[in-house]
């Protein structure tokens, strides 16, 4: 397997950004021309549709102080074996390595880590609504167009959502709440009746009324959405988990229950109240900050963050920031529909930062990590076996 050096890298980047100069545009040049394989791969960075969209998300990133900070937590506990291709991955990673790792997985694969003897296809839209009856519609299945909800009220399948009609609204009468139900391997897209888009992840239960009353929007959810909420001064709009309160006016922000430090709000726009059950006490978050409440003391923590790291999801990207790898395996079990099983206790503790695409096969993951960290991985059935 060819491993190229950081500055081949960076002078790439910077070529896709379109801020590459002169100088540095005739030594990657006379790379390109040096070797077969180096125009090959050149070729195929620029051929790479998918790629190209998703690194306009992510080229402002800092990543040389993203490098800095990697290799300062890293170097004390990784093995010098793996120093050169660590800093290789670092810096293709953020964002190039989602075309890099692809096509260098391929190279060589005779003398390359072990690879994962079956395919594990990424997630897919698929969910289970449950009615205010009881009665349970899967959406994976479902082909008519429209779904008949309570007192006449109808609903329409899309083809990667569901759509609640706006009739009614504001009015007073009695809520009937809905439940959707996204499964591990899973992912689904809802409007509801006020005009809120809500995008919701694998392993997450949102509970919502059919319709919203006079008074207020407020939906209970469990697990990861990101939510556009649709303004209305009038009726503040709740999210509700089981520690916390978001409060809301008309804005987009994602919330996680699964962090093991807690449970995570990320503005991205607008203005919005963190309040924890217990104590009642709310913190007013700006764009770009996160508050991150720790159910073991009660503490609420509020920081400044790139919100693109915490949304790539939706966008159809893994974004890992010195993630542990049990918390990687973590995210990758919800998302492939997969068990991990480590043969090896101390890789949980391995970090790892880089921005993958979320549609690939899974081996494409794994062929990074595997570069950056010398952990190999293996597939039986649905298990992944994470060994070194």
């Amino acid at each position: 397997m060819n491993v190229y050096n950081e500055n081949v890298v960076r002078l790439i980047r910077l070529y896709l950004a379109g801020t590459i100069s002169d100088e540095e545009k005739v030594v990657l040049e006379r790379w390109v021309e040096e070797r077969e394989e180096n125009r090959r791969f050149f070729q195929e960075m620029l051929r790479d549709e998918r790629f190209a969209s998703e690194f306009s998300e992510f080229r402002d990133i800092d990543m040389e102080k993203g490098w800095s900070c990697f290799l300062s937590r890293t170097q004390a506990r990784k093995p010098k074996l793996f120093t050169r291709v660590l800093r290789y991955v670092a810096a293709a990673i953020i964002p190039v390595a989602i075309g890099i790792a692809v096509w260098l997985a391929g190279e060589d694969t005779a003398s390359g880590p072990e690879r994962v003897s079956e395919v594990i296809h990424p997630g897919m839209n698929k969910a289970t609504l449950i009615l205010s009856d009881g009665v349970k519609v899967s959406l994976e299945e479902f082909e008519k167009s429209e779904i008949r909800l309570d007192a006449g009220r109808v609903a329409h399948r899309t083809g990667d959502g569901l759509v609640y009609e706006n009739n009614g609204n504001g009015n007073k009468f009695e809520l009937k709440y809905n439940v959707l139900q996204i499964p591990r391997g899973g992912e689904f897209h809802l409007t509801l009746s006020d005009g809120t888009r809500v995008t919701l992840n694998s392993a997450t239960d949102l509970r919502y009324p059919e319709i919203f009353d006079e008074r207020e929007r407020r939906v209970f959810l469990s697990g990861e959405a990101y939510f556009e909420v649709a303004t209305d001064s009038a009726r503040p709009f709740y999210v509700m988990t089981d520690e916390v309160q978001v409060r809301v006016y008309g804005t987009s922000f994602n919330v996680n229950t699964r962090r093991p430090e807690g449970v995570q709000t990320v503005l991205e726009s607008g203005k919005i109240g963190i309040k924890a059950i217990r104590s009642g006490d709310e913190c007013v978050l700006k764009p770009g900050e996160l508050a991150c409440f720790d159910p073991k003391d009660g503490a609420m923590a509020i920081r400044e963050v790139d919100p693109r790291q915490y949304l790539a999801w939706v966008k159809g990207i893994f974004a890992f920031e010195e993630e542990t790898l049990e918390n990687i395996m973590n995210t990758l079990s919800l998302w492939y529909d997969v068990e991990v099983f480590y043969q090896t206790e101390s890789v949980k503790q391995l970090h790892f930062s880089g921005y993958l695409g979320r549609y690939k096969e899974i081996q494409n993951i794994f062929d990074v990590i595997t570069d950056a960290t010398g952990v190999l991985f293996s597939v039986k059935g649905r298990t992944v076996i994470v060994s070194r």
